[in-house]
């Protein structure tokens, strides 16, 4: 279980509206990250987006629930290029070397 603890508290929550298939893929060959690496970048990453967002409800809030389950394993989660996820990483200009990416598929 992964605790977050955000400055000042706030409760975020979210609520499934449509249904829309993510896949989970097998880790691509990168420098191995342990597991206390990982948890450190989900919180780093976790802190970022909540402040780069507003609120975490809707396709955001979804597709962070996989990327951050997907990271805490060591795989990957698909994204289409228009998600709302890769738009906001795309808008805040994060560069193709941060190790979030690793995290992520684009699909077409």
């Amino acid at each position: 279980m992964l605790q977050l603890e955000f400055e000042p508290a706030r409760e975020e929550f979210v609520e499934v509206t449509e249904v829309a298939p993510v896949l989970l893929t097998k880790p691509r060959r990168h420098r191995k990250m342990t597991g206390g690496q990982r948890a450190r970048l989900i919180a780093q990453w976790a802190r970022r987006l909540y402040d780069m967002t507003a609120s975490w409800q809707g396709p955001i809030g979804m597709q962070l629930a996989y990327l951050f389950a997907a990271m805490a394993r060591g795989s990957h989660v698909a994204l289409n290029r228009r998600s709302a996820l890769v738009r906001l990483l795309r808008q805040e200009a994060v560069p193709a070397s941060d190790p979030i990416w690793r995290y992520i598929r684009i699909e077409e």
